[in-house]
């Protein structure tokens, strides 16, 4: 309930050490355990003791109660095996996000004589924005690894502003930190070519963008690059 209420996730305010067993998962899920038994249909007291390690999920179960915490189906019978205190070997490492990785390498370049703790990188980022966009635990969930969409719940304007306060913070540019940064320079070229009213893909499967678009982007380019002082530019 905390979590949802700061809209923060659960991870980010409560870390966990050590894997997931059966009721970790639904928590994280934000679950209760009656609430998550009447979803998928199953007795609340055949999900309490499969989480107790006393009798196993029915195989139907699987598939419908691993969507419903928003996992494999084979990480939850890996989480299920650690109910019942069975050894689970590790999964293989999984590659950073493009923003953790982007973090870290920022860190450890503005940082090269050692990483400050991430209450100090959370203080320098709201200095430089004015106001607080980001909390130490944040920061902290980020440089381990957790997707920014975890780490603020879903709220895509807090991620956003969050986003602007660390490249203001660091001296780059928000796209090298947005991970959507693709999606984003679509969007804006959509919108010109709306504006516009120019087609944004050249037509006759000759692929590409347009000529018109093409026309169009020249002109903004050349007036961002105009010099404001020379006498000779209209």
């Amino acid at each position: 309930m905390i979590a949802q209420v700061v809209r923060v996730d659960i991870d980010v305010l409560f870390p966990r050490e050590g894997a997931c067993d059966l009721a970790d998962l639904r928590c994280d899920a934000g679950y209760a355990q009656f609430a998550a038994a009447e979803a998928v249909k199953i007795s609340k007291y055949s999900l309490s003791r499969a989480e107790r390690g006393t009798r196993r999920l029915n195989e139907e179960w699987i598939a419908p109660l691993a969507a419903l915490y928003g996992v494999r189906a084979d990480e939850l019978l890996a989480a299920q095996r650690r109910s019942f205190g069975e050894a689970v070997p590790a999964s293989l490492p999984t590659a950073f996000p493009p923003l953790t990785q982007e973090l870290r390498a920022l860190v450890g370049e503005r940082f090269p004589e050692g990483e400050p703790s991430p209450d100090t990188i959370a203080a320098g980022v709201n200095g430089v924005a004015g106001a607080e966009v980001i909390r130490g635990e944040q920061v902290e969930a980020l440089l381990r690894g957790m997707p920014a969409d975890r780490v603020f719940a879903g709220a895509q304007v807090a991620r956003a502003v969050a986003v602007t306060g660390l490249a203001g913070y660091f001296g780059v540019s928000e796209l090298q930190l947005d991970d959507r940064a693709e999606s984003r320079v679509l969007d804006d070229l959509r919108y010109i070519a709306s504006r516009y009213d120019v087609a944004l893909a050249a037509r006759g499967g000759e692929g590409g963008v347009s000529p018109e678009m093409v026309a169009v982007l020249s002109d903004l380019l050349n007036r961002e690059l105009a010099d404001p002082s020379d006498p000779s530019d209209p």
